[in-house]
């Protein structure tokens, strides 16, 4: 993606450098039944925006 973008070399090496030091910091384990993972969303934001008005009309579906 960084080579089509239309960032200069400096900023996609910023970029590069910002993803390798994100893979580092990762922790990776398994989870057995029964375990219970809590986060918190204000420490580890989760990528979505808050919720705003209507969201009760969207329809619940099944899995």
């Amino acid at each position: 993606m960084l080579e089509r973008s239309e960032l200069g070399q400096a900023h996609a090496d910023v970029v590069r450098e910002l993803a390798e030091e994100l893979v580092r910091g990762q922790v990776s384990f398994m989870l057995q039944p029964g375990d219970y993972l809590i986060v918190n969303l204000r420490r580890f934001p989760h990528g979505r925006g808050a919720l705003h008005s209507g969201q009760e009309t969207v329809p619940v579906t099944d899995p």
